[in-house]
């Protein structure tokens, strides 16, 4: 599947999870629904978080449906490049400048495939050396938004790596002296001065480049990091596994995140995750995510490709109310107390209670209501 498949897209019935009638519901943070379309179920469940991601502008009577609920819309922008003749990947009227201006403004003499390309398509790769290339599309992309009463762009395949090799090989023969993420990165700062105040820029992994990238970022996006779909199943991720360290949570979280959340502290980060379709473990999946996210001050949203009716839950809801502390971690648990709960990850047997809360008594993921 492409990631725009993986993206296309039953209450949770867990007592781990149900709202605490102490604890005011809380607005979701942000999901992501790649449809074109939307019917009342899909308008009823997307429109309750406050930011929501779209595979691209919609049409005028959607986005006005969508507004109309409360919804800030955050469009799909596909960062490094666009498919010749594809008004998806990049709007018409916006490739024709672009490949007129080709010596100066992309990597190769022709569309080429790798890298972030889906399933072996051709592709243009923008050279985000030339500051001409940099505002032109900081402009139109900001016009666009404005025209649409769009709240913000997701930008897909930040960083070098995204790029195929002959397109960097150009790059680095072209511009010697310079760094194509610190490029990207003055291309957001094109944009975030381009774009009336308060609009977003939302990053895909612009973590990994947290320097170059971060400075100009509203939220930043992980994937996968505590489940993901292994051939027809969900998997959860642990949260340590000495022997494969970067398969579980806590070293990916703590080498990567941690640090450029410290450093950009206004950055709020997302971690999607995913879930096989029909798998018994979706409602265990959302809760596992969401927890995980939460122990780090974080948020979090699960994708169900192909049955996005299967991402509903009620944990996003979850009113845990302010921090209270920050994460403990312990032989047989990892915690974090809230206004209205305990959050956490049982990894072993033997807590009954943390901070004087009771704690249910399966391993995995839980939200334990104080009383």
């Amino acid at each position: 599947m492409t990631r725009r498949e993986l993206l296309a897209g039953a209450s949770l019935a867990s007592s781990a999870a149900g709202a605490s009638p102490n604890a005011p519901a809380a607005k979701p943070f942000l999901a992501f629904h790649y449809q074109a379309s939307f019917d009342q179920r899909a308008l009823a469940w997307y429109t309750r978080f406050e930011h929501l991601v779209t595979g691209a502008i919609l049409d005028p009577k959607t986005s006005t449906s969508l507004r109309r609920h409360g919804s800030r819309l955050i469009a799909y922008e596909w960062s490094s490049g666009f498919y010749t003749g594809d008004a998806v990947s990049a709007p018409l009227d916006w490739q024709e400048p672009v490949t007129a201006k080709r010596s100066d403004w992309l990597l190769t003499a022709k569309p080429i495939t790798g890298a972030a390309a889906e399933n072996g398509r051709v592709a243009e790769w923008y050279d985000f050396a030339d500051p001409d290339l940099r505002k032109a599309r900081a402009r139109f992309l900001a016009a666009r938004l404005v025209e649409a009463g769009y709240d913000g762009y997701f930008f897909d395949t930040v960083g070098a790596e995204q790029i195929p090799e002959p397109a960097k090989k150009a790059f680095a023969a072209r511009h010697p002296t310079l760094d194509y993420n610190v490029c990207q990165g003055e291309f957001f700062k094109e944009l975030r001065a381009a774009m009336p105040a308060g609009k977003i820029i939302f990053l895909n992994q612009g973590f990994r480049h947290a320097d170059a990238l971060l400075p100009y970022a509203d939220f930043d996006l992980s994937e996968s990091y505590f489940t993901y779909i292994a051939g027809p199943k969900t998997a959860l991720r642990p949260w340590d596994d000495k022997a494969k360290p970067w398969e579980a949570i806590k070293t990916p979280l703590e080498q990567l995140i941690l640090p450029a959340a410290r450093k950009y502290p206004n950055l709020r980060f997302v971690h999607v995750n995913y879930a096989a379709a029909g798998a018994s473990l979706t409602s265990n999946a959302a809760l596992h995510g969401y927890v995980g996210a939460k122990l780090f001050g974080h948020d979090a949203y699960l994708i169900v490709p192909g049955s996005p009716a299967e991402e509903e839950s009620g944990v996003y809801s979850s009113g845990l109310g302010r921090p209270k502390g920050e994460l403990v971690e312990r032989i047989d648990l990892v915690a974090r107390e809230f206004e209205y709960a305990v959050i956490g990850l049982r990894i072993a047997a033997g807590a009954k209670q943390f901070r004087g809360v009771s704690l249910p008594s399966s391993l995995g993921a839980f939200i334990a209501w104080k009383h």
